[in-house]
């Protein structure tokens, strides 16, 4: 376990944007430290890795469910297909089966918690957040995707700045 872990726990749930003259914008997120990432990818605009944020309702929600199904193999599974009022549309399910070739899986190091994306669904996610909602109408997982310049009401479409 990261010795650092329990400082970083401390720190705000906010992204720190850090402004360097001359330099890309950059940001550093606490909960991305506490992340394996099977098949990392880079992004091919910064040459960083691309990475994805889990809240702790989310690493919790999955921990949930992988608990009551009796299966340690379930994953939240991401894919951004082409859709929906605003151009692309979220599809949100559990999933058994990992691509090791095609898929990017991000697992919480303490509670074993996944998300899986493939490539492409990864390359407009990238940078984003995926948290899980209590609300009057129910409950889901939620996606928050800073590069989304519009989405719907619902929260299941968006469109991205090309």
């Amino acid at each position: 376990m990261n010795p650092l872990r329990p400082l970083l726990r401390s720190i705000p749930r906010r992204t720190l944007r850090l402004s360097v003259p001359h330099a890309r914008p950059f940001h550093l997120s606490r909960p991305a430290l506490g992340l394996a990432i099977t098949n990392p990818q880079t992004d091919p605009e910064t040459g960083a890795t691309m990475m994805l944020d889990l809240t702790p309702r989310a690493i919790s929600r999955l921990v949930a469910i992988r608990e009551k199904d009796n299966n340690p193999n379930l994953a939240l599974r991401l894919t951004v297909e082409s859709g929906g009022c605003h151009g692309f549309q979220y599809t949100i399910g559990l999933s058994e089966k990992i691509d090791k070739e095609e898929d990017v899986v991000f697992m919480d190091e303490d509670s074993g918690a996944k998300v899986v994306l493939d490539v492409p669904s990864l390359e407009l996610l990238k940078g984003s957040t995926v948290d899980y909602t209590k609300e009057l109408i129910g409950s889901q997982f939620k996606v928050l995707n800073p590069a989304a310049t519009s989405s719907c009401g619902c929260g299941t479409s968006f469109d991205i700045k090309v």
